[in-house]
């Protein structure tokens, strides 16, 4: 790695076929230019004399090299290929079809890189199918219980509310005793179906805690984190952000793991994402399980924020557009990451919440314990 780190600073050339070439170029030349140069020191014979063979030499090695060059840059193919296969997926989510019966470095490499691509299509296309099933199920259950609280619990109220009325005679007399007891069964009976609508809502969230029970295992969240940052490296290193992670040696949580990790990666991404070049993000994991990632010097504007957060945000948000007005009008890709981050740590059982303060950067904290709770500040 030593020479091709040396060679990678060069500004020229730039490309690795470029750098292939020159030393290519190089090992055939030098060679030659010493035998010239031995042939005009140590033989005696005229220069003129020597010149048809120096011209016969520097002839037959410009086309041998033209030769070689042509060749190299030709077997250099599979890794230019593999190369732009990998470069369009993450841009353009491209499956490639290289080709994977050769057996040298350079077939393995295009067989490794097909197959990596092949394997982590198909898993992302399966993960956003589970997330599309899970996200209209979590919709659909949470909008029948939003209707039922709204056509229930309310007329319900109304009706338990009346029936009080009629039983205190707080607007007049009933003038009948059998019109007393009707108004007391209607209390009654009202009062016994709101208290079977509350536990329906109740057992409902219950089976939710239970399946995130079911689902849960024993995770080292330290572990988890410093996974997550190794993922983001590569985007990291690109703009220069030093990432940073203050955890203890072992952190045992319960907690459902690809969810867990997946939080941890798009607290990353977002972190990274929203600091400045050359900049620095600090990610905390304390003992208890919480975890926060902190962007220093980054600025989060409001059309970053996503426009319903179960947690608070605080701080002052500047609009990128200039406009006073206190609602975003459009939506960004931070606002998408800060939204999953919401999505997911709801889905955990955790509190999110979002922080910013001028010139110091913006914090997002994942909780397990109330808001009013404070998360150590990362350093």
């Amino acid at each position: 790695m030593k020479v091709y780190e040396f060679l990678a600073r060069r500004s020229w050339p730039r490309t690795f076929s470029g750098k292939i070439l020159l030393v290519s170029f190089l090992g055939v030349h030098v060679p030659m230019f010493g035998a010239a140069a031995y042939a005009l020191l140590a033989d005696s014979t005229p220069f003129l004399q020597q010149l048809d063979v120096l011209a016969a030499m520097l002839v037959a090695t410009l086309l041998g090299t033209a030769a070689t060059m042509g060749v190299l840059h030709a077997l250099l193919a599979p890794v230019r290929r593999a190369s732009e296969a990998a470069d369009g997926y993450l841009r353009h989510r491209t499956v490639p079809r290289l080709p994977t019966r050769y057996t040298d470095g350079a077939g393995v490499l295009m067989a490794s890189v097909q197959e990596c691509i092949t394997r982590l299509d198909t898993t992302l296309a399966a993960a956003e199918r589970r997330h599309d099933d899970l996200e209209r199920d979590h919709v659909e259950t949470f909008r029948m219980l939003s209707g039922l609280k709204h056509d229930f619990r309310t007329p319900l109220t109304h009706i338990l509310g009346f029936a009080e009325i009629m039983r205190a005679e707080a607007i007049g007399p009933l003038g009948s005793d059998a019109y007393r007891q009707y108004a007391g069964r209607i209390g009654t009976t009202g009062q016994e179906l709101l208290t079977t609508l509350q536990s329906v809502i109740d057992l409902s969230d219950a089976q939710v805690q239970a399946q995130l029970t079911e689902d849960s295992v024993t995770l080292d969240l330290a572990e988890a984190a410093r996974e997550a940052i190794a993922l983001e490296h590569l985007h990291a290193e690109k703009r220069g952000v030093q990432v940073d992670i203050e955890a203890p040696a072992a952190v045992q949580v319960r907690a459902v793991p690809e969810a867990t990790r997946n939080l941890l990666s798009a607290l990353s991404q977002a972190a990274v994402a929203g600091a400045p070049e050359n900049g620095r993000v600090v990610l905390t994991v304390s003992a208890r399980g919480d975890c926060s990632v902190r962007s220093v010097g980054g600025q989060l504007m409001r059309e970053d924020l996503p426009r319903q957060m179960s947690g608070p945000v605080e701080g002052t948000f500047d609009s990128s557009a200039g406009n006073g007005a206190n609602a975003p009008e459009s939506a960004s890709p931070m606002a998408l990451r800060l939204s999953l981050i919401d999505t997911l740590g709801t889905a955990l059982g955790r509190h999110v919440r979002v922080r910013q303060t001028d010139g110091d950067g913006f914090e997002i904290a994942v909780m397990q314990a109330p808001l009013d709770v404070e998360m150590p500040a990362a350093a």
